[in-house]
C-alpha cells in the first residue's frame, strides 16, 4: 500500500473532516472512497465516449428513418 501527503487549504480541510465524520469515515477511508468514486466514473465516462463513438455513424441514417414515418 503506497501512503500520500497533500495539502488542503484551511476551509476544505474542516468540512471534509466533517463529512468523513458525518459518514463514519476516517479521513484515509474517506479519501479512499471518494478516489475509488473518481476511478471509477472516469470508467463509466471512457466506456459511454467508446460505445458512443462505435454509434457515431448511425445517427444520421437513424435521423433519416425518423423523418420518413
Amino acid at each position: 500500500m503506497k501512503s500520500i501527503t497533500i495539502t488542503l487549504p484551511e476551509p476544505l480541510d474542516t468540512q471534509i473532516a466533517s463529512v468523513a465524520e458525518e459518514n463514519g469515515l476516517t479521513l484515509n477511508e474517506f479519501f479512499v472512497e471518494v478516489t475509488k468514486d473518481i476511478v471509477e466514473q472516469n470508467e463509466v465516462r471512457k466506456r459511454f465516449m467508446q460505445r458512443a463513438e462505435v454509434g457515431k455513424d448511425k445517427v444520421d441514417a437513424v435521423l433519416a428513418m425518423l423523418q420518413r414515418e
